[in-house]
């Protein structure tokens, strides 16, 4: 059996249900923190854009699951690539 494609109606259904919700909640970008304007048209780099926790190319079964779907900008996204998310964690809070 082969993983659902990104054209497929299953693939198309999932997402726009996701950004629906993400829009709803303002969830911001899982990567950066910052604000996602849900207004942007979809090729700005600020826009919203479903990134996958566990890349596609790694697991294409989780394609479609909404459990490995994350709000990003394009540019996050992009920038991210198939690597693993760094993610700023700040400053400690003192010195060990």
């Amino acid at each position: 059996m082969t993983a659902p494609d990104r054209s497929s109606r299953a693939y198309r259904a999932a997402r726009t249900a996701f950004r629906a919700d993400c829009r709803r909640s303002s969830k911001p970008c899982w990567l950066c923190q910052g604000a996602i304007d849900y207004e942007l048209p979809r090729e700005h780099p600020e826009s919203f854009n479903l990134d996958h926790a566990i890349p596609v190319a790694e697991r294409p079964d989780l394609l479609v699951d909404p459990a490995n779907f994350r709000p990003s900008h394009k540019v996050c996204n992009e920038r991210r690539g198939n690597d693993e998310p760094s993610i700023d964690l700040g400053q400690p809070s003192e010195s060990w």
